[in-house]
């Protein structure tokens, strides 16, 4: 049985010792953290150069020793039990640093950009959700807003680890705290949650400009960011003048749109969207801490560019398995919701790249169609994202085999006569809940397409139009539909495709 203790919060920026203490932590290693179970896990910190630093856990007795660099800094890895706690970690070198309350559980490190960073309280359960979210067996970390053009080891703020309550989780991740409390509810263990968020930001902002610089797709970001840097001041002089006639219209009555920002405007007046700069200032200064996967939401910020997606976000995740040495981290992505798009084909590709990635080992996708407004891109409920994040979690990382995990995904299309019958992964109990399929469509040359008819037998879709002789494409959901109404039997959508036959 797990238990909080009553303890002092740490009050010091990135400092968990008095005031004239050598031995200097990082925020994210602090009274009431959670460690990764039966696991080698790092802490580190800076202390003295040339000083010996000495590591006790009480959870064995055991003792650890690390040598400080010539720059002061030093990490040992410390081996961890099966959950439990709270346990104490004391750190001995110039001075003595004891951190207390400690848990040993699950971790999982969760970002994107405002759907993700959507707080509880803000949510539209929050009231439901505050009558449980107290559990001293949840902690949480938020990592604060920073921008930086190199990578950061410390924090952008003040940072620490705190214990699930309604006043710490009330400004926490809403979709995290869920699938925190989802995990706990299955499993029983402490779950140690880390929330690395911000609003408006495109991928290319979480990922190293190491890695965008070394590749001309992933460097196109990059490139663009230049020609707004270019452009900005023009852009900005057309702008002032174009708002200064738009208000003398308004006085003498002539009534006419607002005059839009062009993407130099919102991009640089936003650096925090720059290439690179979230990685290095939120995302670098949690390496190493030990983890057991990563859930990602993020996408609407690139739909404009939703053709380079798959590839940026096959890098991202490459690239955070290589920084923190776990070629198979657990990385779980929502896909990108239903929303009343300027490009519905283009939000589409990028939902479709966001699927892609179950290529890799580890790596799954939950759907989210049946979730969105069209006209609200924050949907305000996030309970049914944080669910669904943890029934990937707890079938494929824990395997909790009874617990549906996903939707149907498109496996084979076949013509027979003038229909197509469409089979699915994941279909069994496939249906169709309303008195007819939403959002299908058909064409008879790849192209050009129209409404179609639809019908289910076997578990399998058959697609048809009546004056339709030939198809040889179909899709479903591939726009802007807040409708989608084709579910498996555990009441989970299918994914949205788009599929041509071989002429």
């Amino acid at each position: 049985m797990f238990y909080p203790l009553k303890l002092s919060v740490i009050s010091l920026l990135f400092f968990v010792a008095p005031l004239n203490a050598q031995i200097r932590l990082p925020g994210i290693i602090s009274d009431h953290m959670v460690l990764k179970q039966k696991s080698n896990v790092p802490l580190w910190g800076r202390e003295k150069p040339g000083t010996i630093v000495v590591i006790g856990t009480d959870w064995d007795n055991k003792k650890y020793t690390a040598h400080t660099a010539s720059d002061g800094e030093w990490k040992i890895y410390i081996k961890t039990p099966s959950a439990g706690g709270p346990y104490t970690i004391t750190i001995n070198g110039t001075n003595s640093v004891s951190l207390k309350d400690i848990l040993i559980g699950e971790v999982w490190l969760s970002s994107g950009q405002s759907n993700m960073e959507w707080t509880l309280r803000r949510d539209k359960d929050v009231k439901i959700a505050y009558e449980t979210v107290d559990n001293p067996n949840i902690r949480l970390f938020k990592v604060p807003r920073q921008v930086s053009d190199i990578p950061q080891k410390k924090f952008g703020g003040n940072a620490s680890w705190e214990i699930c309550n309604q006043n710490s989780a009330a400004n926490f991740s809403a979709m995290t705290y869920y699938f925190a409390a989802n995990l706990y509810e299955k499993l029983k263990v402490p779950i140690g949650i880390i929330n690395a968020s911000w609003g408006g930001t495109g991928i290319e902002a979480w990922i190293s400009n190491d890695v965008i610089f070394s590749d001309s797709i992933l460097a196109k970001p990059a490139k663009r960011w230049r020609n707004w840097l270019k452009d900005y001041k023009s852009d900005s002089l057309k702008y002032e003048q174009e708002k200064t006639a738009w208000k003398q219209d308004s006085i003498d009555g002539i009534k006419r749109s607002r005059p839009k920002e062009s993407q130099s405007l919102i991009s640089i007046n936003r650096p925090h969207r720059k290439h690179g700069v979230l990685y290095n200032g939120m995302i670098a200064p949690c390496v190493p801490y030990a983890l057991t996967g990563i859930l990602w939401y993020q996408g609407t910020s690139n739909v404009s560019w939703a053709d380079e997606y798959e590839y940026q976000l096959n890098s991202l995740i490459g690239s955070w398995r290589k920084v923190w040495n776990a070629d198979n981290l657990y990385t779980l992505i929502g896909q990108l919701t239903a929303y009343d798009y300027a490009s519905p084909d283009n939000a589409s590709i990028l939902r479709q790249a966001q699927l892609n990635q179950r290529k890799l080992k580890n790596t799954y996708v939950f759907c989210s169609i049946d979730l969105g407004e069209a006209k609200e891109i924050h949907p305000p409920a996030k309970k049914h994202y944080g669910e669904r994040f943890a029934f990937l979690a707890l079938n494929k990382v824990y395997g909790i085999k009874n617990i549906p995990f996903t939707s149907p995904i498109l496996k084979k299309v076949k013509r027979d006569g003038s229909s197509l019958i469409i089979s699915f992964d994941y279909g069994d109990g496939l249906k169709i809940k309303g008195d007819k399929l939403n959002d299908i469509f058909i064409s008879e040359d790849g192209s050009n397409f129209v409404p179609a008819k639809a019908y289910i037998k076997n578990n399998k879709l058959i697609v048809y139009q009546d004056e339709i002789k030939q198809p040889v494409a179909v899709k479903y959901a591939w726009n802007n539909t807040v409708n989608a109404n084709l579910y498996n039997s555990d009441d989970l959508p299918a994914f949205p495709f788009n599929y041509i036959l071989n002429k």
